[in-house]
Protein backbone atom coordinates (compact mmCIF):
# COMPACT_ATOMS: atom_id res chain seq x y z
CA UNK A 1 0.00 0.00 0.00
CA UNK A 2 1.22 3.54 -0.57
CA UNK A 3 2.20 5.71 1.93
CA UNK A 4 -0.25 8.67 2.24
CA UNK A 5 0.81 11.45 4.61
CA UNK A 6 -1.59 13.54 6.38
CA UNK A 7 -2.60 16.67 4.08
CA UNK A 8 -1.26 19.48 5.18
CA UNK A 9 -3.78 22.27 6.39
CA UNK A 10 -5.22 24.38 4.07
CA UNK A 11 -2.39 26.95 3.17
CA UNK A 12 -3.57 30.67 4.17
CA UNK A 13 -3.33 31.93 0.29
CA UNK A 14 -5.99 29.26 -0.54
CA UNK A 15 -8.19 30.20 2.08
CA UNK A 16 -10.23 27.68 4.16
CA UNK A 17 -13.70 28.58 2.12
CA UNK A 18 -12.33 27.44 -1.21
CA UNK A 19 -12.67 23.92 -2.25
CA UNK A 20 -9.61 21.98 -3.43
CA UNK A 21 -9.57 20.70 -7.11
CA UNK A 22 -9.64 17.34 -6.50
CA UNK A 23 -10.54 15.40 -3.04
CA UNK A 24 -10.48 11.89 -2.36
CA UNK A 25 -12.38 11.16 1.49
CA UNK A 26 -11.29 7.42 2.15
CA UNK A 27 -10.90 5.49 -0.84
CA UNK A 28 -10.66 1.94 -0.53
CA UNK A 29 -10.08 -0.61 -4.08
CA UNK A 30 -9.70 -4.39 -3.49
CA UNK A 31 -9.19 -6.81 -6.91
CA UNK A 32 -11.07 -10.07 -5.37
CA UNK A 33 -8.76 -10.98 -2.10
CA UNK A 34 -6.17 -8.25 -2.87
CA UNK A 35 -6.71 -4.44 -1.56
CA UNK A 36 -4.53 -2.30 -3.66
CA UNK A 37 -5.66 0.39 -1.53
CA UNK A 38 -7.14 1.17 2.03
CA UNK A 39 -8.71 4.52 3.09
CA UNK A 40 -6.87 6.56 0.94
CA UNK A 41 -7.52 10.46 1.53
CA UNK A 42 -5.80 13.76 -0.53
CA UNK A 43 -6.89 16.78 -1.68
CA UNK A 44 -5.16 19.31 -4.23
CA UNK A 45 -5.41 22.81 -4.51
CA UNK A 46 -6.27 25.04 -7.38
CA UNK A 47 -2.00 25.61 -8.71
CA UNK A 48 -0.43 22.70 -6.61
CA UNK A 49 1.30 20.20 -7.91
CA UNK A 50 1.36 16.48 -6.16
CA UNK A 51 3.10 13.77 -6.60
CA UNK A 52 2.43 9.98 -5.90
CA UNK A 53 5.35 7.97 -5.22
CA UNK A 54 6.15 4.51 -4.26
CA UNK A 55 7.62 1.19 -5.20
CA UNK A 56 5.96 -1.28 -8.01
CA UNK A 57 2.87 -2.67 -6.58
CA UNK A 58 2.31 0.30 -3.92
CA UNK A 59 -1.47 1.14 -5.77
CA UNK A 60 -0.15 4.43 -7.72
CA UNK A 61 -1.81 3.63 -10.80
CA UNK A 62 -4.62 2.42 -8.92
CA UNK A 63 -5.16 6.07 -6.97
CA UNK A 64 -4.77 7.28 -10.55
CA UNK A 65 -7.63 4.85 -12.26
CA UNK A 66 -9.86 5.35 -9.21
CA UNK A 67 -9.81 9.67 -10.12
CA UNK A 68 -10.40 9.30 -13.55
CA UNK A 69 -12.99 6.58 -13.48
CA UNK A 70 -10.67 3.90 -14.65
CA UNK A 71 -11.56 1.85 -11.77
CA UNK A 72 -14.45 2.41 -8.88
CA UNK A 73 -13.55 2.19 -5.04
CA UNK A 74 -15.41 -0.17 -3.12
CA UNK A 75 -15.67 2.35 -0.45
CA UNK A 76 -14.55 6.32 -0.07
CA UNK A 77 -15.52 9.35 -2.37
CA UNK A 78 -13.56 11.22 -4.91
CA UNK A 79 -14.49 14.86 -5.71
CA UNK A 80 -13.28 17.10 -8.80
CA UNK A 81 -14.56 20.45 -7.36
CA UNK A 82 -17.59 20.28 -5.42
CA UNK A 83 -18.88 17.30 -7.71
CA UNK A 84 -18.66 13.89 -6.64
CA UNK A 85 -17.14 12.22 -9.72
CA UNK A 86 -16.88 8.41 -7.62
CA UNK A 87 -18.49 5.84 -10.10
CA UNK A 88 -18.57 8.26 -13.42
CA UNK A 89 -17.50 6.82 -16.19
CA UNK A 90 -14.47 8.20 -17.43
CA UNK A 91 -15.34 10.14 -20.50
CA UNK A 92 -17.76 11.91 -18.04
CA UNK A 93 -14.89 12.41 -15.67
CA UNK A 94 -12.69 13.63 -18.66
CA UNK A 95 -14.66 16.31 -19.76
CA UNK A 96 -15.29 17.93 -16.64
CA UNK A 97 -11.38 18.57 -17.04
CA UNK A 98 -9.77 15.49 -15.61
CA UNK A 99 -6.83 14.30 -17.76
CA UNK A 100 -4.64 11.82 -17.42
CA UNK A 101 -0.96 10.66 -19.51
CA UNK A 102 0.32 7.53 -19.05
CA UNK A 103 3.94 6.19 -18.93
CA UNK A 104 4.14 4.48 -22.63
CA UNK A 105 4.68 7.71 -24.41
CA UNK A 106 3.51 7.09 -28.01
CA UNK A 107 3.92 9.74 -30.78
CA UNK A 108 3.08 9.03 -33.89
CA UNK A 109 6.14 9.90 -35.97
CA UNK A 110 4.10 11.44 -39.57
CA UNK A 111 3.06 14.16 -37.31
CA UNK A 112 3.93 17.49 -35.68
CA UNK A 113 4.24 17.71 -31.67
CA UNK A 114 1.47 20.50 -32.12
CA UNK A 115 -0.88 17.53 -34.25
CA UNK A 116 0.66 15.27 -31.61
CA UNK A 117 -0.83 17.38 -28.57
CA UNK A 118 -4.28 18.21 -30.25
CA UNK A 119 -4.96 14.24 -30.64
CA UNK A 120 -5.53 14.05 -27.06
CA UNK A 121 -7.70 17.40 -27.50
CA UNK A 122 -10.25 15.58 -29.99
CA UNK A 123 -12.76 15.35 -26.96
CA UNK A 124 -12.88 18.78 -26.50
CA UNK A 125 -13.24 19.57 -30.09
CA UNK A 126 -17.02 20.63 -31.75
CA UNK A 127 -16.28 18.48 -35.00
CA UNK A 128 -14.82 15.33 -35.64
CA UNK A 129 -11.32 15.30 -37.23
CA UNK A 130 -12.91 14.32 -41.04
CA UNK A 131 -15.44 17.14 -40.48
CA UNK A 132 -13.19 19.41 -39.39
CA UNK A 133 -10.47 18.56 -42.44
CA UNK A 134 -13.16 19.10 -45.08
CA UNK A 135 -13.07 22.25 -47.16
CA UNK A 136 -15.20 24.81 -46.14
CA UNK A 137 -18.19 24.11 -49.21
CA UNK A 138 -17.79 20.30 -48.12
CA UNK A 139 -18.63 20.77 -44.62
CA UNK A 140 -22.26 23.48 -45.45
CA UNK A 141 -23.67 19.95 -48.01
CA UNK A 142 -25.78 18.22 -45.96
CA UNK A 143 -27.08 14.78 -46.93
CA UNK A 144 -30.78 14.68 -48.77
CA UNK A 145 -33.02 11.98 -46.92
CA UNK A 146 -35.26 10.43 -49.68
Amino acid sequence: MPEVAAPPARSEARGAATAPMMRAEGITLRFGGVTALSEVSFEVGASEIHAIIGPNGAGKSCALNCLNGFNVPQLGSLFFGEKEITGLAPHRIARLGVGRTFQGLQLFAGLTVVDNLLTGRHMHMKTGALQASAPPRARQVKPSVR
